[in-house]
């Protein structure tokens, strides 16, 4: 699923008296990882799964899918003179399994010098996931980070020195060190951080409406916690710092602070 695709989905709901509802506009994948971009011009409150989501002047709103998502889900809309219910089906993924032999040993299993470490860099990280970001803008297409070949895709497991790990949450974008790094979509820079043991060099970007951004292996960083970034502005570079075989860009989205399928968000690669 290397591409993004686009699918309206246009929902009627008839009520007893047989009237047609207003139509709803979905963009997006209702699969596993998917993220969808929604609008309706007469929404006043928008939930799902009972989790109000922000809504914008124009009706837009966003949702997405984890890697194990239920099967289904349930969208309902606030009008001024009815609420509207939506059953959400939510196709399964399939994921690869991805083995590494040969690394070293730290690099698969840290010692229990590094435990404190690893232990305040999640910390750190856990806090800007937390934070909150308002935007006044909400974006439509999100454009792809940097250029390079994709050499690690979203929920993948991977099998270092035989040991089963985390499902990979991301995409990774293999390039030469010193590769541009653009964000993808504005925002506020939420974190801005060198020297983390997993992750390496890291920034996070919130984006509005519970969606942030990250980027990890960084070799340098060019903007800092607080500053407001466009669409499109170069924050780094491609590095492999951290924990890392080679250099790549590893990328998360986050929706909910939930990761979800970052090629399932990007524009179309060229």
């Amino acid at each position: 699923m290397n591409q993004f695709i686009r699918n309206i989905f246009i929902f009627f709901l008839f009520f007893s008296t047989n009237a047609l509802s207003s139509e709803t506009d979905f963009f997006g994948e209702f699969v596993q990882g998917g993220i969808i971009i929604g609008q309706n011009k007469l929404a006043e409150k928008v939930f799902f799964d009972n989790l109000e989501l922000e809504l914008n002047n124009e009706g837009y709103f966003i949702f997405g899918f984890g890697r194990n998502h239920k099967k289904t889900s349930i969208l309902k809309i606030d009008f001024s003179d009815r609420t509207e219910t939506y059953n959400l089906d939510i196709s399964k993924s399939e994921y690869k399994i991805e083995r590494i032999d040969g690394l070293p040993s730290k690099m698969v299993t840290p010692g229990p010098d590094l435990y404190e470490k690893i232990k305040s860099d999640r910390l750190l990280i856990g806090q800007a996931l937390r934070k909150k970001y308002k935007s006044k803008t909400f974006t439509k297409k999100f454009i792809w980070p940097a250029e390079g070949r994709i050499s690690g895709i979203f929920g993948s497991q991977r099998i270092l020195n035989g040991l089963k790990k985390n499902p990979h949450g991301g995409l990774d974008i293999a390039a030469p060190v010193g590769t541009p790094i653009k964000s993808i979509a504005a925002g506020k820079v939420l974190m801005a951080e060198k020297g983390l043991y997993y992750t390496g060099n890291i920034v996070i970007i919130g984006h509005g409406y519970k969606l942030k951004s990250m980027y990890i292996h960084m070799e340098d960083i060019n903007v800092a916690e607080g500053d407001l970034v466009k669409q499109g502005q170069i924050i780094g570079t491609i590095g492999m710092t951290g924990r890392v075989t080679g250099p790549h860009l590893h990328m998360n989205v986050y929706w909910n602070r939930i990761k979800i399928n970052p090629e399932l968000l990007l524009e179309d690669k060229k």
